[in-house]
């Protein structure tokens, strides 16, 4: 299959000159992204910090799962500086950086996905691929270290950009090319991210209250019927109600109400 080229490092400098993201550096492929940011999260400087690769030979999901880059997906992840009093709101940037891509594949496409709670990018109802993938996401914090807390997220987005000719076919994931029929602009398509990844950061995490109304509006999973995995393979099987303004899932279950954050959730599947 043809691979995308990787994104132009001299556009995306000059385009991206005025956002927080300050030191942009672009691989052919490394072992993780997040886990070579995460290794240098107590450098000086390293806030603001990105590395984009066209491919991972060792990706990372959430709970240690291995996350594959297959040819044709773009590999981001970001440095965030978290002040002491944002500590606590750490796991509201995977919901956040959901949005984010959410607004960039409506920029490049047209089309709108919808977020399935906490971290996954899907296809819109009434779309063909209806419900696949089309972006994961991972969020992982390196604390400073310091009494005074705080530290450093290192946020972890793949983003599908043309899967197409994939052999074997990714049966459970859909592409930027496969919305369009045309094959998406790397370039572009890093900028819009980055862009709508920094604007939404300066509403993190002051505007909690807006960001969970706008993630709402987005939801895949509210609404629905869930089986929610909590450690020590306690299942809840019940009605998702609400994502709340600590971006906490809400499930309505046989014995009442749940209220679980994303750490603390082994999976999330349709029941």
């Amino acid at each position: 299959m043809t691979v995308p080229p990787l994104p132009d490092i001299a556009t995306l400098t000059g385009s991206l000159a005025g956002t927080r993201w300050h030191d942009i550096h672009v691989i052919a492929e490394t072992g993780s992204t997040n886990a070579d940011l995460v290794a240098r999260a107590g450098e000086p400087g390293i806030a603001g910090t990105v590395l984009i690769a066209g491919h991972q030979r060792t990706g990372r999901g959430r709970h240690t799962r291995v996350w594959q880059t297959p040819p044709g997906q773009l590999a981001v992840s970001a440095a965030v500086p978290v002040t002491a009093g944002a500590a606590a709101a750490v796991g509201w940037l995977s919901l956040l950086t959901g949005l984010a891509v959410r607004a960039a594949v409506g920029e490049i496409t047209g089309i709108r996905p919808d977020l399935k709670w906490p971290n996954d990018v899907l296809v819109p109802a009434g779309t063909p691929g209806e419900g696949k993938k089309l972006s994961g996401i991972l969020c992982e914090f390196a604390p400073s270290g310091h009494p005074d807390g705080g530290g450093i997220a290192v946020i972890g987005t793949g983003l599908n950009l043309d899967l197409t000719a994939a052999r074997p076919p990714i049966e459970t994931a859909a592409c930027l090319r496969s919305l369009t029929g045309d094959v998406p602009d790397p370039t572009v398509v890093a900028i819009a991210y980055l862009r709508a990844l920094s604007d939404l950061l300066t509403r993190w995490p002051s505007d909690l209250t807006a960001l969970a109304a706008d993630y709402r509006a987005a939801s895949a999973t509210l609404g629905k019927r869930v089986r929610l995995v909590l450690p020590g393979d306690r299942e809840v099987i019940g009605r998702a109600i609400d994502v709340d303004d600590e971006g906490r899932i809400v499930v309505e279950g046989p014995d009442g109400r749940v209220t679980a954050s994303a750490g603390d959730v082994t999976h999330l599947r349709p029941a």
